[in-house]
């Protein structure tokens, strides 16, 4: 008797342990949920999509549908909708997911956060340049700051300045990348882009003068880019979604 009770409780012990082990939640990544809620919006829109092009058919003739008849079409258009998210759907998923990654990416631990920038001019508490932002005009996607640059004879410490300088502050790179271009633009103004590492790209446009960089030089975070100007009355910078990676 006892061994029957041994083997009766060693089969009751593994079948608590069996029905523990299939009963434990399985983790999604945060990768795997944002799918799943990207594919089940994309259904939802299917299947509203599936209604209206129903409704636009009238039905006629003698016969008319009956209860069940309905009823088994809305589940041929659910069978549909399956096997057009399995084939890979229409593209909207992959649109809806893309942007909760960017809304959401870093609060769920999929994106790093981007590092506060070191340039392209000083801002910090003993700074004299304050950033304005604006709008872009054909940039939907950026966001873009007008750095206003004090006058070069402005009165410091209740005295007049010396004589202007040839240059002032340096336009310095804010996060690590490589330039993708420089050019001249009228009224000695400068244009300079850069791929940012971080996925971003960054413009800016400005008065002055030029470090000695060409196209390709990979650059970090508070590298030298040029100099202001002393007739520089403000530098534009704008920051929009770039390549995904830019390093090797």
């Amino acid at each position: 008797m006892s061994d029957v009770g041994g083997a009766s409780g060693g089969s009751g012990k593994f079948k608590a342990f069996e029905s523990s082990f299939k009963s434990a939640p399985v983790q999604k990544s945060p990768d795997q949920k944002l799918r799943e809620v990207s594919e089940m919006y994309e259904k939802h829109f299917l299947r509203e999509m599936m209604k209206a092009m129903r409704s636009t058919v009238h039905e006629g003739g003698f016969i008319q549908s009956n209860q069940a008849e309905k009823i088994f079409r809305e589940q041929l258009d659910d069978h549909y909708v399956e096997k057009w998210g399995e084939r890979g759907g229409i593209g909207l998923s992959e649109m809806i997911y893309k942007q909760l990654v960017e809304k959401f990416g870093v609060m769920m631990g999929m994106k790093t956060p981007v590092a506060k920038p070191q340039g392209p001019l000083p801002l910090d508490a003993k700074s004299e340049y304050r950033a304005q932002p604006f709008q872009h005009p054909g940039k939907k996607q950026s966001v873009s700051y007008r750095f206003d640059i004090p006058a070069v004879d402005a009165v410091a410490n209740g005295a007049p300045s010396a004589a202007a300088p040839a240059s002032r502050e340096p336009v310095k790179a804010p996060w690590d990348g490589v330039l993708l271009g420089k050019k001249s633009l009228a009224d000695q103004q400068t244009l300079l882009e850069i791929g940012h590492d971080n996925g971003l790209k960054s413009q800016m446009v400005f008065k002055g003068g030029v470090s000695n960089l060409s196209t390709g030089d990979k650059l970090q975070a508070g590298d030298t880019l040029g100099f202001l100007s002393s007739e520089a009355k403000s530098l534009y910078w704008t920051v929009e979604p770039g390549p995904e990676t830019v390093s090797e």
